[in-house]
This record gives structure tokens, sequence and C-alpha cells, in this order.
């Protein structure tokens, strides 16, 4: 039977529905190559401004740089102006994109505080006017990322994945927390059901996926179509790989290898010379640091070793440190 297969979002057709999240300040362009090559059948930017990109804003662009390598790919937008959501839409189909991502589940306090992120949540109606303004102008079919709603006294996940619906979205994404939870709790994958049930148009869900058997369960308990892995993908790849392969094989029961430690370090290294050539090695060393610590962290006894990479500033050093480890574990 098997529980793989790929997904039609307007007339976009993923590899498959084990999606890679947009991720702030992790998902750049070296992070979704990887777990591109890893197995993503979908991978999406990091978010990216509504303003930004209207007003040319050069650190927007650089966010969007795309590779046709990461295709399927979606570019997350940000805004609660609909008519500069409507700016940013048209403006999008200048770049190799397939999808235009509208974020509606951001719960950074400065994120929200200028009514994007969730904070699109707390009226419908309102929502309903921002999709809408994206769908009428945008190259490329809409998908829409929420959650719950704000707090938990204002739950209302129906009204907005319905609005989202009408208003044109072709794929619903539910990270089923409230914004006032963040990433605190349990998530509550049965509201995924729920808007399952009540929707149309294709629904992904997202949260508190940290292994293989956890997409497994999310697909069997909700009945979604997709799922999305985020912040467990950090480091870790492997998941992406993993839990297409239990997908394909369902009912199946397989086995997954776990990347042993010279796999980790020899990917750290791989990822290091990705994002130095895509960024620069300045930018590229700084940014590895967040990646690198992931990349380790199941790896015993090198706490003091894993420490110092955080002080490193050249690619040279941060490759020494690495291959270091390859020789310790000989």
């Amino acid at each position: 039977m098997g529980l793989l297969k790929k997904i039609k979002i307007g007339e976009v057709l993923t590899d498959n529905n084990v999606f890679l999240a947009p991720l702030a300040g992790v998902g750049d362009r070296s992070f979704r190559l990887l777990h591109k090559r890893f197995g993503a059948g979908l991978t999406f930017t990091e978010m990216v401004s509504a303003h930004g990109i209207v007003n040319g804003n050069q650190k927007t662009q650089d966010l969007l740089k795309l590779s046709r390598k990461e295709r399927p790919d979606g570019i997350q937008i940000f805004g609660s102006n609909p008519e500069i959501m409507a700016g940013a839409a048209s403006a999008i189909g200048e770049y190799p994109a397939d999808i235009l991502d509208i974020n509606g589940g951001c719960s950074v306090k400065k994120v929200m505080k200028t009514g994007a992120g969730a904070s699109l949540l707390g009226n419908p109606n309102e929502f309903y006017e921002v999709v809408k303004a994206c769908v009428n102008v945008s190259p490329y079919p809409v998908s829409v990322k929420i959650r719950l709603g704000l707090t938990e006294d204002r739950i209302n996940v129906i009204e907005n994945a319905l609005a989202a619906q009408e208003a044109g979205a072709r794929l619903i994404t539910l990270h089923p927390r409230t914004a006032q939870s963040k990433y605190s709790g349990t998530a509550r994958w049965e509201y995924i059901g729920l808007v399952k049930q009540k929707l149309k148009i294709p629904v992904c869900g997202n949260g508190d996926i940290r292994t293989e058997d956890d997409a497994v369960r999310m697909i069997l308990e909700t009945g979604c179509d997709a799922v999305m892995i985020g912040r467990a993908a950090i480091g870790n790849p492997w998941i992406i790989r993993n839990t297409v392969r239990t997908f394909s094989d369902y009912p199946e029961k397989v086995v997954c290898a776990r990347p042993t430690k010279h796999e980790r370090v020899n990917l750290a290294l791989e990822h290091l010379e990705l994002i130095c050539s895509l960024k620069g090695e300045t930018k590229g060393v700084r940014d590895i640091k967040k990646h690198i610590y992931r990349y380790l962290r199941e790896i015993p006894h090198i706490a003091e070793i894993r420490s110092s990479l955080f002080k490193i500033d050249s690619k040279g050093e941060a490759q020494q440190k690495l291959e270091s480890l390859l020789e310790i574990f000989r």
C-alpha cells in the first residue's frame, strides 16, 4: 500500500509528501539543497518580508536566491497589508520557484506586532483578504501555513482554514499549537484531522515529528496528505531520508540505519563547503555554527571540541577541527 505519494498543489506536483519546513535563520539554500538530496519532496525558503520584496531590499533578495536543483520549491512571504502582499506575490515571478506560501503561523513578537505571521489569524475575514489578494496576482499556486489561533480561548483554525481555501489557497499546512503556546506543550494533532475533514484541498501536518515513526503516526491518526518536518531536520537530513523510505515501505516495518559518527562529521564538512561557496567564507562560517552543533549533538564525549567550534572564524579552522574528529573516531 505505502504512504508515500505525490501531492498536487494547483498544477505543481511534488516529488513526494515529505516536506521540509521553512525555517527562519536556518533554511538557507545550502540547507535546502542538502535536504533535497536526502529526498525532501518540497522545500521552502526562510520567511521573506513582503515589504522587503516590494522595496527591493538587498537582504531580502539574498533570501530569495534559489537553485533549480531545489525544485519543486516555495517562497514563503509574511506581511499583513493585502496590497503590499499582492505586490510581493506578483514580484516573485522573477524567481525560479513553484509555490507562494503565506506565513500565518510565525509567533515571534516582532513579526506579530506588525500584524503579520500568526496575527493574521485573529480575524478570518481579514485573513481571507490577504490570501485572496495574493491568489489574484501570484504566478504560482498559493499555500498557507497556519496555527490553531492566537490563544487557547481564541482557537479558530477551522474558520481560518476555510477562509484560505475559499480565497483560493491550494494547500494548508497546520502547526497545531496556538501563537501563545509557541513551541511549548504538545502539538494537538487531532486538529489536523479536523481540518482535513473540512477541506477539499490537501492538508499538510506539522509539529512534533522527531522520527520517521512520528511521521507515520501523524498520517495514520489525522489522515493528512503530507507531513512537514522542521526543527528535527536541523543537522539531521537523515530524518527526511528515513521518513521517505518508511512511507514507501509501509505497512512493512523497516529498520532505518542511523547515521554513524563519520557520516555526521563528513556531512558537516560537506555543508561547510557548500554554505561557504554560496555565501562566502565570512558569512558561511558564521552561519554553519547553527548547524554544526546539531550534526554533532549525538556523538558522545566531544563536548569540548563541539564548544570550540563556536569560536572558529575561518573555513580552514572549521575544517581542521572537524577532520580531527575523524581521526579520533578511527
